[in-house]
């Protein structure tokens, strides 16, 4: 069998396995996602750094295989016995999500210019916070079938207020605290659908990434 051509797959001895008898996510799964992420910040050896910052390279898109920073958000891996940790794929795509949001804040900027890049994150701003100033337990829809189970309207209100707080400039919160976010189930009136409290709270670590 030929061997694999060298840069086709990222380097990934840094992230530590499970034991055989362990699961973990799926190997070539992640493997591959962060080849789309190398690929959208030009192939650089690490793809992104620690903190979050964007190599120098092409901009996103360019490469068929690339990923954009909410492809990246939305990836959801396979359990396989023996895989990468779980704790350590997230916080590598979580730092992989921030160094894709500015490269395409950049990319907006040289393209489109300041004016339009405002435009978007008003945009943002203001779909987040029609959301916002609905009374408490009245800020998502119920689940759609009876009995069936949801987040804690109690505790989502919670951190729509800590959201509320930090677009006002009040408090603070970063990204990762709505990425790791979870919530106790609840039923009936006491319950926020998941999916479209879900949906909020990816637009809203879109948000706090674009005004870093």
């Amino acid at each position: 069998m030929p061997s694999e051509p060298p840069g086709a797959r990222p380097p990934t001895a840094r992230i530590p396995r499970c034991s055989p008898a362990e699961r973990g996510y799926d190997v070539e799964q992640v493997d591959d996602v962060l080849a789309g992420v190398r690929a959208a910040l030009g192939g650089a050896p690490d793809g992104f750094a620690p903190d979050g910052s964007a190599p120098d390279g092409p901009a996103a898109g360019e490469d068929p295989r690339a990923l954009t920073s909410t492809q990246v958000r939305a990836v959801v891996f396979a359990a396989a016995r023996g895989g990468y940790r779980p704790e350590a794929v997230d916080e590598l795509l979580e730092a992989a999500e921030d160094a894709l949001a500015a490269a395409e804040r950049e990319q907006c900027l040289r393209a489109r210019g300041p004016e339009a890049w405002q435009e978007h994150v008003d945009a943002l701003a203001r779909l987040l916070r029609n959301r916002l100033d609905r009374p408490r337990t009245q800020r998502f829809r119920r689940p759609s079938r009876p009995r069936a189970q949801g987040y804690s309207a109690a505790h989502v209100d919670v951190l729509c207020e800590r959201l509320g707080a930090r677009l006002a400039g009040a408090a603070p919160l970063e990204p990762a605290e709505l990425r790791r976010a979870v919530f106790p189930p609840a039923q009936g009136e006491r319950s926020y659908e998941e999916q479209q409290v879900d949906a909020f709270l990816d637009r809203a670590v879109q948000l706090l990434l674009a005004v870093r």
